[in-house]
Order: structure tokens, then sequence, then C-alpha cells
């Protein structure tokens, strides 16, 4: 709910409606793959525009704090980030995060940016705004880049979550993810992509960030989420498969 709410804030603010555009986990959940498998507390946003992010810190804040509290904040020169702490309204109280971040170095939308009707309807706050976000396929496509880039099961379930839909173009998705690498001066092929992923597989650690995340009734296996990713994404890949020993095979 707070989520929620605080997208239709932030999104109903004449300011940043124009300076902002909404993609990671959370957009994928909320606007487009419902209901949403897994729970988030995040809000990835990307400035649109090149330019000082002080007007829009400020309007984040005249959105945000008088129903959040002062939040803990920090500033980079790619990234803005917003750390809310509150209580919920329940008894007894349970103690919550919300987490805004501005990416303010990144301004491309490949596939132009797309408007996403969303509500919010309950007994404490009902209201309807118009959120700017990504294509399906691009907001695919990054999540693809943050697979390869850092380490968080998240980004495999999410991918094989969505393919699951069957609502994306997966040739789309590979062609939009190439063309962000590409930007990047870091192209991939699939050999490298398959190794990456195999690697990460290994590690103990990745995928401990599903810990309490998943929905009611859902369940997910790293391998199985995986295989799927490969064979549908990574397999669009230019290059050769990679000949190492994947894990899952014989002797691995």
């Amino acid at each position: 709910m707070v989520v929620s709410r605080a997208l239709v804030e932030i999104f109903s603010h004449p300011l940043l409606a124009r300076s902002l555009a909404f993609r990671g986990g959370t957009a994928l959940y909320k606007l487009y793959l419902t209901p949403a498998a897994r729970f988030s507390e995040d809000i990835d946003l990307v400035q649109v525009d090149a330019g000082p992010a002080g007007a829009v810190m400020d309007a984040i804040r005249t959105t945000l704090d008088p129903w959040l509290d002062e939040p803990r904040w920090k500033q980079t020169r790619a990234r803005v980030t917003f750390r809310y702490d509150f209580e919920s309204g329940g008894a007894p109280p349970i103690k919550l995060r919300l987490k805004v971040e501005i990416n303010t170095r990144e301004h491309v939308a490949v596939l132009g940016h797309a408007n996403r009707s969303f509500s919010v309807q309950s007994p404490w706050f009902a209201r309807t705004t118009n959120i700017r976000t990504f294509e399906l396929d691009e907001l695919l496509a990054t999540k693809l880049r943050a697979l390869y880039q850092r380490k968080k099961g998240r980004d495999l379930f999410d991918l094989a979550e969505a393919l699951r839909h069957r609502r994306s173009d997966p040739k789309r998705v590979v062609q939009t993810f190439r063309a962000y690498m590409d930007a990047e001066r870091h192209p991939v092929t699939r050999a490298m992509f398959e190794r990456n992923l195999d690697g990460k597989l290994r590690d103990p650690s990745f995928g401990s960030d599903m810990s309490g995340l998943l929905a009611a009734g859902r369940e997910w296996h790293a391998l199985t989420a995986a295989q799927s990713v490969t064979d549908k994404l990574l397999s669009l890949l230019p290059g050769e498969e990679w000949q190492g020993r994947k894990l899952g095979d014989p002797g691995s």
C-alpha cells in the first residue's frame, strides 16, 4: 500500500511526472505482471532528461515527507537515494522501509517511454494517475543487464517470471539489452553471459536476497529459472554457447 501510494503521489506531481520514468522490478509487478509474484519495497526511477536534480529532489521530499517523515538520503554522481523508515498501522506496529532511488546519469529509452494508468483504491487512500515507464521489453532488457552486472537472485526470478507470462518479445528484449550494453561499450556474447550466470549459480549467497520476498503460494528454483532465461534469451545473443561445464551437468 505504501509503495502504491508513493507512486501515485510522485506521478501526480507535475514536475516529477514530466521529469521521471519508473522502471525496475517494482515497475514490472505494479504495471505489467499482476498479481505480483514477489514483494518489493523499492521504487526505481530514471531522470528523463539530463540536468541538475535539485528541483526533483525537493519535489520528492515535498511529496513524501508529510506522510512518511524525514528520510535518510545520499547523492552520488549517478544517483540519488532516499530511505524512509516508518511503522505499519497495525498492532503491534511493524518497522518498514521504503527506498526511492533516482538514476540521474542514464537518460535512455531505446523503445521510447510508455504511459500506464495506475490506481490505488483503499479506505485510507484512493486516487488514479498515469505513470511514465518503459515498454515491457525494455524493462526486461534492463533486468537482463542487471542480472549480468550484479549478483541478485531477484533479477533471475523476475526474468523467468516475465517469460512465464509470455507477454514479451524475447528477440526485442535481447536487441534492447544489446543496445544498452553497446552504449556502455561493453558488448556481451552468449558465452560471456552463460559463463557469468554459471558463476553466480555456484555462489551459495546468490538468491539470498529472495528470502521473504515470494508471494504466498509461490516458489522458485534458481536452476530452473536459469534454464528458462538461457533457452529463451541468452540463446539469442551473438556467438556460440559457452563450452564450460554448467551447473546441473553431470559431474559439475
